[in-house]
């Protein structure tokens, strides 16, 4: 999108559509959280990713709400500028955006208005009310494979997209909230599995349940088998990768091979090879469970998941794709943590430089010193993720109608989003949410089509669904306590796949145990009914 280059006198409406923002009939459909549209029933089906907004059926929406909470300043928040802190810790929008948020005074901290340059301190509580816009999930339900109400677990199926826990942007689109939104359980976890990972979790009913279970998983005592579709053809004979593994980069959570890191061991088996695609897919069985050890295993030999966006393409990792992992010999221009940390901490003074969104933060949030190769490779990251976001639009289209409308009203004003610390709510000490609260924003003079009419933010397109997960499946768990469970293979992790990754190989159906549970819990109601 260009940069616009009309004067400022003219009309605020022609200016804004000079901007070549969406067309006003693609309004977002509000539409109730597990629902979706079925377009081929009504004639909407243009191809593929062409549904309009809001309408795609393999897409799970849930309606924008408002939401009030609160979070204490953490350790690493200390003696750093809280504009600062947001843009680099969250990263959720753009430097400009959280600034305008900031001026706006919808922050507080200790219950004072906080403006960009406010200094964080030990202690401080910051309050803030934000407009959530969850994103879209893939339409997959959550599968239940059993329930034993006596020994208090369940065993599901989670489709990949979905987060097991809130986190981030998401909150009812996680595991725990649907399962209790859409089948009326109220679940604890026990493990978890990356968002984009699907496949077999243990779930428990209890608070004592999860306890005990999740120490056979901290224990190592749970025997866990995945299954992978990988690039390349992957070799015949069963390899066993030990690299240890550390996470080097919070903001997009990526995870390196170096000897500084936790100790990880995977053993991989082919299963098959698909010609066509170039393609392998894979039996993983890791033996340890460190964060993204089945995919950045893979990646370290020559293999890494085919649709994996974060350790598969070539623009960030050239044309080996990893193998071999990454060069780590520290950057001449680097410095350690500690001494990026010092420079932050304890200066009261309101820190002038503007925040660089590729490299302010590497060494600051890496355990370790860098290599150029791994700096380069997280700044990539980080742009290609900025580029999906399409920062552009905040840029050239909310800030230029705020700019307008301060100079029609000539004062500063208050038309900017309430979307500031978006802190993960399972870090910060969550409120009760209030879907109808009224917007607390002032409305912009003109509000372009395409935009939320809530908090006045530009609304995303929807994402395809095929790139909200990646090809790696938890497929089989054995516990020494409640025995082994498993799912049907993905369709996609089929020998002769016809390219549709929804559902079961051999079209596995599978029984309805919702159905046998509330007619378990109406008969032992009854039983309980004639004793007494």
């Amino acid at each position: 999108m260009s940069s616009t280059t009309s004067s400022s006198q003219a009309p605020l409406p022609d200016r804004l559509n000079q901007l070549k923002i969406q067309d006003s009939d693609e309004n977002e459909i509000d539409r109730p959280s597990g629902t979706s549209t079925p377009g081929a029933e009504v004639g909407i089906v243009l191809g593929r990713s062409t549904y309009p907004k809001g309408m795609n059926p393999k897409l799970r929406y849930i309606k924008p709400y408002w939401w009030p909470y609160k979070t204490h300043v953490k350790q690493r928040w200390i003696g750093r500028q809280i504009l600062e802190v947001i843009t680099t810790e969250f990263r959720d929008r753009s430097m400009e955006y959280y600034r305008h948020a900031l001026e706006s005074g919808v922050t507080r901290v200790n219950g004072v208005t906080a403006r960009p340059d406010l200094v964080l301190r030990d202690g401080d509580r910051i309050d803030n009310t934000v407009h959530r816009h969850e994103p879209p999930i893939t339409n997959d339900p959550i599968l239940v494979l059993h329930i034993d109400r006596k020994k208090e677990f369940v065993v599901i199926s989670k489709p990949g997209s979905a987060p097991v826990h809130a986190t981030g942007r998401y909150f009812r689109h996680s595991v725990l909230e649907m399962m209790e939104s859409d089948y009326g359980i109220k679940c604890y976890s026990v493990n978890r599995l990356d968002r984009l990972t699907s496949g077999l979790m243990i779930l428990a009913l209890s608070g004592k349940a999860a306890s005990r279970l999740a120490t056979e998983f901290a224990q190592g005592k749970v025997e866990k088998e995945y299954v992978a579709r990988v690039k390349g053809i992957f070799p015949e004979e069963e390899i066993t990768v030990d690299q240890p593994l550390l996470t080097v980069d919070r903001q997009m959570g990526l995870v390196i091979i170096t000897p500084e890191g936790k100790e990880a061991v995977t053993i991989f088996k082919r299963i098959s090879y698909d010609a066509e695609r170039d393609q392998s897919v894979v039996r993983c069985r890791p033996q340890t469970g460190r964060t993204h050890q089945i995919r950045v295993h893979l990646q370290y030999l020559g293999h890494p998941i085919a649709n994996d966006p974060l350790y598969s393409t070539t623009e960030v990792w050239g044309q080996d794709l990893g193998k071999g992992g990454v060069d780590l010999t520290p950057a001449a221009a680097g410095t350690s943590r500690m001494a990026a940390l010092q420079a932050r901490v304890g200066s009261a003074a309101p820190i002038k430089k503007t925040v660089d969104r590729d490299h302010d933060d590497i060494d600051l949030t890496s355990p370790i010193l860098l290599s150029e190769q791994a700096r380069s490779i997280i700044s990539k990251l980080r742009r290609q993720k900025d580029e999906a976001e399409d920062w552009i639009k905040w840029k050239e289209v909310i800030f230029t109608a705020k700019q307008a409308q301060d100079e029609l009203e000539g004062s500063q004003t208050q038309s900017q989003p309430t979307s500031t610390a978006s802190t993960d709510p399972s870090d910060g000490e969550i409120q009760s949410s209030d879907p109808h609260a009224p917007s607390p924003l002032k409305a912009p003079a003109y509000l372009p089509p395409g935009f939320c009419g809530e908090c006045f933010v530009p609304l995303p397109d929807d994402p395809d669904p095929e790139t909200l997960f990646i090809y790696l499946h938890a497929l089989r768990y054995t516990t020494p306590d409640l025995g082994t469970w498993e799912t049907p293979l993905p369709r996609w992790a089929g020998e002769n796949w016809d390219g549709d990754w929804r559902g079961w190989c051999d079209g596995a159906v599978m029984k309805d145990v919702l159905k046998e549970d509330k007619e378990s819990q109406r008969q032992g109601q009854q039983e309980k009914g004639t004793l007494d």
